[in-house]
C-alpha cells in the first residue's frame, strides 16, 4: 500500500533528517512565495463608490424626519444617504 505524505515525511526524517529539513525549508519558501501574491489592492475591486462627490454636513432635524426619512429607506430596500439624495433632487425639481 502506497505511503501517505505524512507517513513518508515522517520515515525520511528518521533515516535522512537533513533532507528532510531540506524538503520542509523549501516548502515553507514556496509557500511564502505564493503567500506573497494574496491579498492587496487590486485594481477595480471592492464594491463601487455610489456618490463620486461625497461631502460630509450635519444638520439638525425633527424626529419625525428622521423617522420617515428611516421608514422610506428601508420601505424602498436603500440607504438613508440615497433617500435623503432623491428627496432634495425632487425639491431642486420643482
Amino acid at each position: 500500500m502506497p505511503k501517505t505524505f505524512k507517513e513518508f515525511m515522517k520515515e525520511l526524517n528518521t533515516k535522512d533528517p537533513a533532507l528532510h529539513q531540506e524538503i520542509i525549508e523549501e516548502s515553507d519558501r514556496e509557500i511564502e512565495e505564493i503567500k506573497k501574491q494574496w491579498g492587496g489592492k487590486r485594481p477595480n475591486a471592492g464594491r463601487k463608490k455610489e456618490y463620486k462627490d461625497k461631502v460630509k454636513e450635519t444638520f439638525d432635524l425633527e424626529k419625525s424626519d428622521v423617522i420617515c426619512l428611516k421608514e422610506y429607506a428601508k420601505k424602498h430596500k436603500i440607504s438613508k444617504n440615497k433617500a435623503l439624495s432623491e428627496a432634495i433632487r425632487r425639491l431642486g425639481n420643482n
